[in-house]
């Protein structure tokens, strides 16, 4: 019986929208080059050389790497870079037919790397137990898991003891709480699509749990597409993780100060020369800063680097 047999209607229904919504994207998946999306890839890009580079291994046995919802791979290869062997896996097969077609081309670079990809669900990953020294999950990933309980669970039953994760998911308190309900309030002006008495719900306990959401995602067609997330409080991501046998030893709270302009704003594929500016300003702050209290757990994404025991 497969995964999406397991799950009740309404998450079988979700595990195929999130398909079909990122599927759809695959033209433009690597070219979001709005404020946002550039910052929020280019912070993982250097934790991640930063954070993971692989003890000295011989070059025939290199470390094993997992990268769940690798997207089209542009983690998978860098942590390949990196002198991991890379196994990416991802629900949308046609980002993994363009996460291949890429790798081929990096090899021409870099000819040493080994990476490959599977199409499967981040809730049931199709490895062994105590496989991997790194796991890597951005995107954000679990986010979009209707059983991400089961996501963690399984990060954990893979990953080796002392073994390490990467993990970004999206996060519930942050400044477009605040600008939702301005939206609400000016007619969708900031254009969330969604009324005031959305935006509100929003603000109901439990506070320290995070809450369900249909999210308008802008693409750069200037089209919506409306993605379901779950969001996280920062200390509950921190329970969960431990529940699994994890222990988180870093966050980062992304889009914490940057936040302070809107969202929407920030998805624009053609910013202005001030906002510019402006942001990169506001970025150079977060980034002294967003790995502190309060601010890295107040972030749109919460970034983590956790521990299996």
């Amino acid at each position: 019986m497969t995964l999406e047999q397991n799950l009740n209607q309404n998450d079988r229904d979700q595990v195929k929208n999130v398909r079909h919504i990122f599927n759809d994207m695959v033209d433009e998946y690597d070219h979001l080059h709005d404020l946002w999306y550039s910052y929020n890839f280019s912070e993982i890009e250097r934790i991640l050389w930063d954070e993971f580079e692989p003890p000295n291994t011989p070059s025939m046995n290199p470390p094993l790497a997992i990268d769940v919802g690798c997207g089209t791979g542009l983690q998978s290869i860098q942590l390949g870079s990196l002198g991991y062997k890379v196994i990416g896996i991802d629900i949308a097969d046609k980002l993994i037919e363009r996460a291949r077609t890429k790798v081929q081309r990096a090899k021409s670079k870099h000819k040493f790397l080994e990476v490959d990809f599977l199409i499967g669900d981040a809730a049931a990953l199709p490895f062994a137990d105590s496989v991997a020294e790194f796991i890597n999950c951005c995107g954000p990933t679990l986010s979009f898991v209707p059983n991400w309980r089961q996501g963690l669970s399984e990060i954990s039953r893979c990953l080796k003891p002392g073994g390490r994760l990467l993990l970004e998911v999206e996060g519930k308190w942050n400044f477009d709480l605040f600008w939702e309900i301005v939206n609400g309030i000016c007619f969708n002006a900031l254009e969330y699509d969604e009324s005031l008495l959305e935006a509100l719900r929003h603000l109901r306990p439990p506070w320290n749990v995070g809450h369900h959401v249909e999210y308008a995602f802008k693409l750069e067609s200037d089209e919506s597409v409306m993605m379901p997330l779950k969001l996280f409080d920062a200390s509950e991501l921190e329970k969960e993780l431990q529940a699994v046998g994890i222990v988180q030893t870093k966050r980062w709270g992304l889009q914490s100060l940057n936040n302070i302009i809107p969202s929407t704003i920030l998805h624009d594929a053609n910013p202005s020369p001030g906002l510019k500016k402006i942001f990169s300003f506001l970025s150079s702050i977060e980034r002294r800063f967003n790995q502190f209290r309060p601010l890295n757990a107040l972030g749109c994404s919460l970034l983590v680097i956790a521990q299996k025991k």
